[in-house]
């Protein structure tokens, strides 16, 4: 206890016991990362939605699609899986797909586990008021990259999965964008020197004619790759191509019907494609 009988000495004390007190807070102040940015820093124990937003594909599927450049052939050699989070309004929507079905849920909240880097998507049917027993929790684990993002997820996906972890990491465009890009994208010269071109953003430009393309992912759909008209960009679009890879050049092939849905292709190409 600080006890004086001087006047002035006590004053001295008191106002330097006053200036010991203020000096961390002004310290705080004059930092170059504010206590206000601090306190809204996420902390690097702790996963938010928000940060879980964007597009997911299994890793393994995606190491196999880069090495085959075979969309099929690559759904048939390991589970082709993909999840997309997505912000609407307050809610985000959760997809899981193998592309064949898919699995709407809405994600409602992310909670720690009790071991570290180990958490659990708390996820419902429906984006409202709801009792314990309507929601799904999935374990997960999760990794951060570069600028401290999350960039790996490692889930137990109980639909298509069963429960068993699978790996997921993010894509930096959509998921359209990405398979035209490590597929088929680029410009090429047939064997009589026609051009061909089918850009990342989905457009085919074949010597007779031009439209909006996507990739098949369905395996079922046929036993060679195809690619064809654009569900949403073309819905009335009826263009089908098969094409496969053969070294370094790209054949295209002639696509007849199966089946329903089904659909398989001609024994020789049409066209055998060079990189322009």
């Amino acid at each position: 206890m600080l006890t004086t009988n001087h006047p002035g000495r006590a004053c001295y004390a008191l106002l330097l016991l006053i200036a010991v007190q203020l000096t961390p807070w002004a310290w705080a102040e004059d930092d170059s990362t504010p206590a206000q940015q601090l306190a809204r820093t996420p902390s690097k124990s702790r996963i938010f939605v928000r940060e879980l937003e964007g597009t997911w594909i299994a890793k393994p599927y995606l190491e196999a699609l880069k090495a085959s450049r075979a969309p099929h052939a690559a759904a048939r050699k390991t589970p082709a899986l993909a999840i997309k989070i997505q912000r609407e309004g307050q809610s985000y929507p959760i997809l899981t797909t193998n592309f064949q079905s898919a699995v709407l849920q809405f994600l409602l909240d992310v909670e720690p586990a009790l071991k570290p880097g180990a958490y659990r998507l708390v996820t419902a049917p429906e984006d409202r008021a709801i009792s314990s027993s309507e929601v799904t929790y999935i374990n997960f684990r999760a990794s951060r990259g570069a600028g401290d993002k999350v960039e790996e997820l490692a889930i137990a996906e109980p639909k298509f999965a069963r429960g068993k972890y699978v790996t997921f990491v993010r894509l930096p465009d959509t998921l359209d964008v990405t398979v035209n890009r490590l597929v088929i994208a680029g410009r090429y010269k047939d064997e009589q020197g026609s051009a061909y071109e089918f850009t990342e953003s989905g457009d085919a430009v074949l010597p007779d004619r031009k439209f909006a393309y996507e990739i098949s992912l369905d395996p079922r759909s046929a036993p060679c790759e195809l690619l064809q008209s654009h569900r949403e960009r073309e819905p009335q679009g009826s263009e089908r191509i098969g094409f496969d890879w053969r070294d370094a050049t790209l054949r295209l092939f002639a696509v007849k019907p199966a089946g329903k849905d089904r659909y398989s292709c001609e024994a020789k190409p049409f066209a055998v494609l060079t990189p322009a």
